[in-house]
């Protein structure tokens, strides 16, 4: 029998092939003898062919694929994987998608939302419960794909689900962005290597995710017309910028030396190997060790507790607004953002909204006295 247990599974897992396909997943007991016996059962099912319905599969089942088909392709990683899984176990792995409901993943909502995590590294071990971004991100963001995959590709019969019905309201952070010294202190608490991405980020407002793109989507062949796709929005719409041209020369050495390198992005730094001599070798920067250096960086130089800048997102903030407050045009602070709908530009809109009422609400404090005066002499 091919059923193993992960080391960091509590649930026994199946992999074997019939037909040269491969069917793999959490079989959901913690027992050999009962592993055993559910994959006996999944083996009946594929030789059948029972699981050539798509809705038949178990939601462990159409993670796997959906994760072999699309997911490993996608951005993020460790990160999205641990998602999956997160969701897939919340919900239960044995779960048959044609029978998942709003009902069914409202149930495993609650229970991603009751799950307690211990932060390892404070000192007095407090306890965390997900805040309502995480549970949206952790299981509508993850499982609705999944889903709309066995649907749309797998052809399979599922029910309707309500997710603007499941998704948890978010209170929506006040955009902020950098002003006197404040980005020039945020700076001086993180490495250089890891500066000219944290500038491109200030400058373009690119999300985290955005800044790994494609060494192929760089194009910067004519530096007066250099551009750079970050992704592929729903409907095959594509998230295009174009560069200043004294970025797109910066940026063409850059893509030169990484593929020199064999790197796939880049932004990278340079390590000089040990010994009398050693030359230099670069090395790719990651996405969870940019996010990590500019938290700390936040942290200390004051930012997070005077602003509530938490990590590289608030150099987006600072480029929308900045954009808004130059070009006073909306739609193009839509573009640069990549926003499919303006009403998520909008917010920005009304940050720059918000200033202009304090400078009327200055400038009639400042007024009033005066005017009171003159009304006093006549």
């Amino acid at each position: 029998m091919s059923v193993y247990k992960p080391a960091k599974s509590p649930f026994f897992q199946y992999d074997f092939q019939i037909k040269g396909r491969r069917f793999h997943g959490s079989t959901g007991v913690e027992t050999r003898r009962a592993a055993e016996e559910v994959e006996r059962r999944i083996r009946r099912q594929a030789a059948l062919g029972e699981l050539d319905d798509a809705s038949q599969m178990t939601l462990d089942q159409a993670a796997a694929r959906w994760w072999d088909e699309h997911g490993q392709y996608l951005k993020g990683g460790e990160r999205l994987e641990a998602r999956v899984e997160r969701a897939v176990k919340a919900v239960g792995p044995a779960e048959i998608i044609g029978q998942i409901t709003t009902k069914v993943i409202a149930r495993g909502i609650e229970r991603r939302r009751g799950q307690v995590r211990v932060h390892s590294k404070a000192k007095d071990a407090r306890e965390y419960l997900p805040s309502d971004s995480t549970v949206n991100r952790d299981m509508i963001d993850t499982l609705r794909p999944i889903l709309n995959r066995a649907r749309r590709t797998w052809e399979a019969k599922l029910p309707e689900i309500d997710w603007a019905a499941l998704r948890r309201a978010e209170p929506k952070p006040r955009p902020t962005e950098f002003a006197g010294d404040d980005y020039e202190r945020m700076l001086a608490e993180v490495r250089p290597h890891w500066h000219p991405m944290i500038d491109f980020a200030r400058k373009y407002g690119v999300r985290l995710a955005e800044l790994f793109f494609v060494l192929d989507d760089l194009d910067v062949s004519n530096p007066e017309n250099a551009r750079v796709k970050l992704r592929e929005r729903k409907g095959g719409d594509e998230h295009v910028i174009p560069l200043l041209s004294e970025d797109a020369a910066l940026m063409a050495a850059r893509l030169g030396r990484a593929r020199a390198a064999g790197l796939k992005t880049v932004w990278f730094r340079e390590k000089r190997l040990p010994g009398p001599g050693g030359k230099l070798k670069l090395k790719a920067l990651t996405y969870g060790g940019l996010e990590i250096a500019v938290r700390r960086a936040m942290t200390r130089s004051g930012l997070r507790e005077s602003k509530g800048m938490r990590g590289i997102h608030a150099t987006r903030h600072h480029a929308a607004m900045q954009t808004l407050r130059k070009t006073k045009n909306i739609r193009v602070a839509q573009l640069l953002l990549g926003h499919a709908d303006i009403k998520s530009t909008m917010v920005y809109a009304h940050a720059v909204e918000d200033d202009v009422r304090k400078a009327l609400a200055d400038v009639h404090e400042s007024a009033a006295p005066e005017s009171s005066q003159s009304r006093k002499a006549q």
